[in-house]
């Protein structure tokens, strides 16, 4: 993906150069921030619910990853949407019907207006995603001075952030998350070929 999106960039400068490494930072910085604790503040549901909408429309940014930094991925995709509590969702929902709209028109000005530079800072956002992308590595959980695993209020570890690393050996689970990743490869071919064909 970061080399299809790249391409379609007109001119590389300075100011792209730097576009694509301050997506690339962003994207990793997100990625290893510590999640917030789980807050039901309706104001909050509601930024909650702009801020995963908007991460949605940019590539390289997950909306499920973002509620999860923001502690609130358990109470809202989980317990709220299998008990169907409105008094959680509704805010969420309203929050990011509002940040589709309004970041939609953003985005689309800025791609006008500065288009090989948003290109750059999106394909650096997707470039600094990989890290979490990356199937093999362990979960480094909070701990308090004492060494006691932190939680939060539902009761589930607080995850401070990954330790990766190369498998070791060659089992089933490697074998799937290489055919994954090449199935991945050959995907995104395709649809650039598709959409290609469809210009011409």
């Amino acid at each position: 993906s970061v080399y299809f999106v790249g391409k379609t960039i007109d001119e590389w400068n300075l100011s792209v150069v730097i576009s694509f490494l301050a997506g690339t930072a962003i994207a990793i910085a997100i990625s290893v921030m510590t999640p917030a604790s789980e807050n039901q503040d309706l104001l909050y549901l509601f930024l909650c619910g702009i801020v995963a909408a908007c991460s949605m429309i940019l590539p390289g940014l997950s909306g499920s990853f973002v509620l999860i930094l923001l502690g609130n991925y358990q109470l809202v995709m989980i317990d709220s949407v299998n008990s169907l509590n409105v008094g959680i969702l509704l805010p969420v929902v309203i929050g990011a019907g509002f940040g589709l709209v309004a970041f939609s028109h953003i985005l689309s000005w800025i791609f006008k207006k500065y288009k090989n530079p948003t290109i750059a800072l999106l394909s650096g956002f997707i470039l600094g995603s990989l890290g979490i992308l990356w199937p093999w590595k362990n979960l480094i959980y909070a701990k308090d001075e004492m060494g006691k695993f932190l939680t939060k209020k539902s009761g589930d570890l607080i995850v401070e952030g990954y330790d990766w690393f190369l498998p070791s050996e060659f089992n089933t689970q490697v074998i799937l998350a290489i055919t994954f990743i090449v199935i991945g490869v050959i995907t995104i071919y395709l649809l650039e070929k598709i959409a290609s064909v469809k210009e011409q």
